[in-house]
């Protein structure tokens, strides 16, 4: 099987993971769970359960910032893997609610153009150590990209553009000029 990295670029960093990640998976599916009154029963073997799940899932759970892209990886059952060109990133949100800041830990949510709706992202991290730091280095590596397709795709510095443009005109109009003193003439 050939790497990944082959198509994305080199790897420039990987996440990772707290370790509360774990406690904060258990309490949260036991919380929706709760929440739903009829899945108060199904409590006990949601834990059973997610003494397999919750590691198998820590496993699966990756994320890698290439020169091109940022690739996640993660599930067990439904798994999803993701490569998002770094050029198509339109935002990072960082978020959290009570139950993950009762864990101390942080969500990234990664937003790109194109997205079918606004509640959907194309790549959702819970846990991320250091969340911040890794946030701003895709940015960082994003802006990078981006400044390299500007310079790859032949687009000239703003000054020669601006000078390139003024000779233009100046061509066009004394082309005019000239179609102006034929009609005369």
């Amino acid at each position: 099987m050939s790497d990944p990295g082959d198509v994305t670029g080199k790897t420039l960093c990987e996440a990772e993971f707290d370790q509360a990640v774990s406690c904060y998976l258990r309490w949260a599916g036991t919380a929706i769970l709760a929440v739903t009154v009829a899945g108060i029963p199904f409590i006990p073997l949601w834990l059973l359960f997610s003494l397999w799940y919750v590691p198998a899932y820590e496993r699966r759970l990756s994320a890698r910032l290439t020169s091109h892209a940022l690739e996640v990886r993660k599930g067990v059952v439904f798994r999803s893997e993701a490569t998002i060109p770094l050029n198509r990133i339109t935002d990072i949100r960082l978020y959290d609610g009570p139950l993950m800041r009762a864990h101390k830990l942080r969500g990234m949510r990664v937003e790109t153009a194109g997205q079918s709706s606004e509640n959907s992202s194309e790549g959702k991290l819970v846990g991320v150590a250091g969340v911040v730091e890794f946030r701003n280095a895709v940015l960082r590596q994003r802006q990078n990209a981006v400044d390299g397709e500007r310079t790859t795709a032949g687009d000239p510095p703003k000054a020669e553009s601006a000078a390139g443009l003024l000779t233009e005109i100046r061509d066009i109009l004394a082309r005019m000029e000239r179609q102006q003193n034929a009609r005369s003439a």
